[in-house]
């Protein structure tokens, strides 16, 4: 994949966590579930083995590409 910003060659790997990956419009002291209603949107739902979704690196730029959920 080739990076939106620099155009350089993305590295295919993984985010990873041992809980749910969201986005949210605000930094939280703790974590906590998303909240829908406020605006939040899952990346990677919780599983049993942990939580992953593909994702690509371009380390020229330190961006990370990730396609949200769908589910």
């Amino acid at each position: 994949m080739k990076c939106p910003y620099c155009e350089n060659e993305m590295e295919k790997g993984a985010i990873q966590s041992a809980r749910e990956i969201f986005w949210s419009n605000y930094k939280r002291r703790l974590f906590f579930k998303p909240n829908i209603d406020k605006g939040d949107v899952s990346i990677a739902p919780f599983g049993l083995n942990g939580t992953g979704k593909e994702a690509y690196l371009c380390k020229n730029c330190k961006k990370v590409v990730i396609d949200l959920y769908e589910g």
